[in-house]
């Protein structure tokens, strides 16, 4: 049996619908991405998934079955743990702080930095500036700088996990016994190449097009290089045997006569012919039954080109549809959608989905045609909109002309203050609990004090409140690891203490979580043109007052002071934003400016 059914309102995970908005499919179960995570591992034709509550797909990973957020944890052998700092990496199933730990021996020990310039040496530490790693009796040892043991060729690798690479000699961490030297950097002979292009040594996807010709592939096994293993090419330096890539001969001739242009294989004069080209968006292109692209000289008195197909002209012959040439003077002939369409009546137009009709017999919604014309259509069907309003192809009643508005495709009383629309889905309050009204919107979901929004351009995440933390745009970040301004992280100075200074958050507030005595006050709405350390320049700027119904321009510019742009949000010059003050609001449920406007004073007046 198949079952018809609004991908915008369910969802069906194997063969069973489940009628609801905003579900996503992790194998047979299902879930909401905005406040949960799907991960899956494979284990042969077996998919064992498991869903992790509390965390958005949006800002998760996976780490095998359970979901983490990568900017605050990280996964080290399967397991979850907590980042010590924003630059981490995993040592064995513990996380270390790159600045200040090492992880050294096969034991996978981390052992505290005593100087910035510390490497491994076997299971200890030794300073590079002051120091060698020396291989002695089968171990490794740390030796006196100006001692015979680092006069002789030094290891100075710990156990064939780090690599000497470029000039300087620079040890560099090995994931795996395929990474090799590519310049100054490593590159994974399994999956890459590292290939000579611009002069720089560069690493690629094997199946790219630089792998596919001669690529300047890299055998030095050990990783280590010596003084006779080094070449300077274009002052970029790599170890190991070389081959430059070579030039295939062309086949294009060379158009040096003057007044000559080269079109496909062929020389022409541009005062005289064309080059015929098609259209590159299209990959699958024939012309008269021939299959090529081969661009063909053409002469523009005697010829037409449409989309690389050469046709014979005449003087009525001067428009294209697609690869078809036709005038406008012809009669019985339609161009939708670039398709050619012969033999048709007079009067027929292109419908919205690019198809002939007439619409003084009928009228096209979507493909379907109705057989009176002159209607308005509202999806597939046909609807009368001095009693109904259309939702997003679905259709309302509104017989009583009440200030019935679109909730993605429901319809709802905007007055209404049991319900609420959140980007595009409506909630009846009615069925909540006694703190309904302190619900507020965070995309599609609602949520209360216990959790948070973050929000940025286009994107709100909802997070579970935990102490320390604080909104940076979508992101929810642990302030002891990072500090944001302007929407932009960057690691903290010391790793570990909070930023309990940073009073504000760099959040884009939501106008849908305005109370009405707030909504329906005095407010601002301008188009951003730039923005600096000290304040804001607005254009286009209307002072609004949606309890009275008023709006007045106001002279430009307009420039609004801010007393911390790091607490500022980061926004868009261009896009338009409502202001009070130093707060600034979007909109996520409307989609212009006039609707945004329209939203206000059908609320407030």
């Amino acid at each position: 049996m198949h079952l018809i059914y609004d991908i915008r309102e369910a969802v069906c995970c194997e063969n069973q619908l489940h009628p609801e908005p905003g579900l996503s499919c992790c194998e047979k179960n299902v879930y909401n991405d905005a406040t949960a995570t799907c991960c899956k591992v494979e284990h042969g034709n077996t998919i064992t998934a498991r869903i992790t509550q509390g965390i958005s797909d949006k800002v998760s990973e996976c780490c095998e079955l359970d979901a983490y957020n990568k900017l605050n944890e990280m996964c080290c052998q399967s397991t979850i743990v907590c980042r010590p700092a924003a630059k981490s990496r995993c040592c064995g199933k513990v996380a270390l702080d790159e600045d200040k730990q090492l992880c050294c021996g096969r034991h996978q020990t981390i052992l505290n930095k005593t100087f910035s310039d510390d490497q491994c040496c076997g299971n200890g530490l030794y300073n590079t500036k002051t120091e060698c790693c020396n291989l002695a009796e089968g171990v490794l040892k740390r030796q006196p700088i100006n001692s015979t043991y680092c006069l002789q060729e030094s290891v100075a690798l710990d156990e064939d996990k780090k690599v000497r690479c470029g000039p300087n000699k620079t040890v560099l961490t090995r994931k795996s016994s395929d990474e090799q030297c590519c310049g100054i950097g490593l590159f994974n002979n399994k999956t890459e190449c590292c290939s000579l292009a611009e002069g720089v040594l560069k690493r690629q996807p094997i199946n790219s097009s630089y792998c596919l010709q001669e690529s300047v592939y890299l055998n030095d096994v050990a990783g280590e290089i010596s003084s006779n293993a080094i070449f300077l090419f274009s002052s970029t330096w790599f170890s190991g045997k070389s081959v430059w890539p070579q030039q295939k001969p062309s086949s294009q001739p060379n158009c040096n006569e003057p007044q000559t242009h080269l079109c496909g294989s062929s020389c022409y004069n541009p005062n005289e012919f064309r080059c015929c080209e098609r259209n590159q968006t299209n990959p699958h292109w024939c012309c008269a039954g021939q299959c090529d692209a081969v661009p063909t000289v053409y002469n523009p008195h005697t010829h037409m080109c449409c989309d690389g197909c050469v046709s014979d002209g005449s003087p009525w012959i001067d428009q294209c549809c697609g690869e078809a040439p036709y005038g406008l003077a012809q009669r019985g002939v339609l161009c939708c959608n670039n398709t050619l369409y012969k033999g048709r009546e007079d009067g027929e137009e292109c419908s919205e989905t690019g198809f002939p009709y007439n619409p003084a017999k009928g009228t096209i919604c979507c493909s379907q045609f109705h057989g009176t014309p002159g209607q308005h259509c509202c999806g597939s069907n046909v609807y009368q909109p001095d009693t109904e309003i259309c939702c997003d192809g679905h259709r309302h009643l509104n017989r009583e002309k009440t200030n019935l508005t679109c909730c993605g495709i429901k319809a709802y009383d905007i007055k209404d203050p049991q319900v609420k629309c959140c980007a595009g889905t409506l909630h009846n309050l009615t069925s909540l609990d006694k703190l309904r009204h302190d619900k507020q919107c965070c995309g599609s979901i609602l949520h209360n004090s216990s959790s948070v929004c973050c929000s940025s351009e286009g994107q709100e995440v909802l997070y579970a409140v935990k102490a320390g933390f604080r909104c940076c745009g979508h992101l929810y970040y642990n302030s002891s690891l990072w500090s944001c301004c302007a929407r932009k992280l960057s690691p903290v100075q010391h790793p570990g203490q909070h930023q309990y200074k940073m009073i504000k958050e760099s959040r884009l507030l939501s106008l849908n979580n305005l109370n009405d005595a707030d909504l329906c006050k005095e407010m601002h709405i301008g188009t951003l043109e730039s923005v600096s350390l000290d304040s804001v320049v607005f254009k286009n700027v209307l002072k609004i007052h949606g309890t009275k119904g008023t709006v007045k321009p106001l002279v430009l510019p307009f420039i609004l002071k801010i007393s911390d742009l790091c607490n500022s949000p980061k926004m868009i010059p261009g896009k338009t934003y409502l202001f009070h003050h130093v707060h600034f609001f979007a909109d996520f449920n409307q989609n212009s400016d006039l609707e945004l406007l329209s939203f206000i004073f059908s609320k407030c007046y």
